[in-house]
């Protein structure tokens, strides 16, 4: 049976209009010619039996045999160029039409990738997705480990009717990390503005169907990867329908992401229910392989910490070889990291990470211009404030640049964000 299906694929590369047979038919030509002139060229008298009248035109002139051979092996060379280049470019024509003519940049640019460093990056929200799209130009070795906790918006909506996991931050990731036509990431980042859907995203619709169709949620990740030709991997930190709650300074229990961020209260510690709670063992996996582990950017409770909470995730960083990096906000967020120093994020960190356990500190020093600082502070937030003494206390390496970009919005530069850490990598390596 193999046998048979083998021979019915073969035979399938024969059939009329596909433009196969004929650059087939003029490599095999090419190779002929090319075998003729080999022979013509060595002297093929004292290998062949070659009757009266042959022998007697080869023994005529050598010279002129010689110039047959080169010529016809020259032929034979430029047939198998122009076969194998017009085979190349018929098979490629119907499996990536819109990219025919980059073929060569395609496969330089795989092969360059396929030897990127080992990265695995945790945390959620916008911050990741920066992170993401500037990493993917270097390697196509990334694992992001995403939290899958959102209680808000269209994720939170979801969750609530449907019981599946909040696909929103996985949702980021797979688009951050796609390499398909602009037009599919604008698809899946599409949400809507009346009707009963009103306030959904299109890739959160998606991937909660692909869900239902493939039978689970990380079938349903697998399938959106191959749909958006990701670079990379994308893994929920854990497939448990579990809440984050935080025990607030005035005792005060609050459940739900979004809540912990809308109580106006401080936080004093978070927590996950039920617990414990199991990660993925390709994420620990990934963890162990990993060249360099990054924490963030993001926010601190509700999109990294809520990670080091499954079970076995932070011990697992902890034992890594790889360096650890944790990128710092370029803002507070109100309602988590309110007035918070780079040193404060870094010590809240380790509360649930282990004391010495990051090596570097990324942070921002560009200064963002009043009028997107006056419109920040309306929402409570406030550049991070670098207090460059207490975070050398620490033993962690301070690494700092001016990494802000986007006059808009106050977001790391994806570029240089990456850049700094395959420059980390690279000099771990020696």
């Amino acid at each position: 049976m193999r046998t048979f299906n083998v021979k019915s694929q073969l035979w399938k590369w024969l059939y009329p209009g596909i433009k196969i047979k004929r650059y087939l038919l003029l490599v095999i030509l090419g190779i002929i010619l090319l075998i003729g002139g080999l022979f013509f060229c060595f002297n093929i008298k004292n290998f062949l039996l070659i009757k009266g009248n042959l022998r007697a035109v080869f023994n005529y002139s050598d010279i002129l045999i010689n110039i047959l051979g080169v010529i016809l092996g020259v032929i034979g060379v430029g047939l198998i160029t122009l076969g194998i280049r017009n085979l190349n470019r018929s098979i490629f024509r119907t499996i990536v039409p819109q990219q025919v003519d980059k073929i060569s940049e395609l496969i330089y640019q795989k092969t360059r990738l396929s030897k990127g460093p080992k990265i695995v990056v945790i945390g959620g929200g916008t911050g990741l997705y920066v992170l993401l799209r500037g990493l993917k130009s270097f390697t196509n070795h990334i694992t992001a480990v995403v939290t899958v906790f959102d209680t808000g918006g269209s994720s939170g909506r979801l969750r609530k009717e449907l019981g599946v996991l909040p696909p929103g931050d996985i949702r980021n990731c797979l688009v951050a990390l796609a390499t398909v036509e602009p037009l599919m990431e604008k698809l899946f980042q599409y949400r809507f503005t009346n009707g009963s859907l009103e306030g959904h995203n299109f890739g959160n619709l998606f991937i909660t169907a692909m869900s239902e169709v493939s039978g689970d949620f990380i079938s349903a990740i697998e399938k959106s990867s191959e749909i958006l030709a990701i670079q990379g991997k994308v893994l929920p930190s854990s497939l448990e329908n579990i809440t984050l709650s935080a025990k607030m300074k005035d005792g005060e229990i609050v459940k739900g992401e979004t809540e912990i961020t809308h109580s106006g209260k401080i936080i004093d510690k978070v927590y996950l229910e039920p617990s414990p709670v199991l990660p993925l063992p390709e994420t620990l996996k990934a963890l162990e392989q990993a060249e360099a582990i990054i924490l963030g950017p993001g926010s601190l409770y509700t999109s990294i910490i809520c990670n080091l909470l499954v079970k076995g995730i932070s011990k697992a960083i902890g034992e890594s070889k790889a360096i650890k990096i944790y990128i710092c906000n370029i803002m507070t967020q109100s309602g988590e990291t309110d007035h918070y120093t780079v040193s404060q994020h870094l010590k809240e960190l380790e509360k649930y990470l282990g004391v010495n356990c990051i090596d570097y500190i990324i942070v921002n020093t560009a200064e963002i211009d009043n009028e997107l600082k006056e419109r920040y502070a309306k929402e409570g937030a406030y550049q991070v404030v670098v207090d460059r003494s207490e975070i050398l206390k620490m033993g962690v390496e301070l690494i700092s640049k001016k990494l802000w970009y986007n006059q808009n919005l106050a977001r790391h530069d994806p570029d240089k964000l990456a850049q700094i850490i395959i420059d980390l990598i690279s000099e771990r390596k020696g």
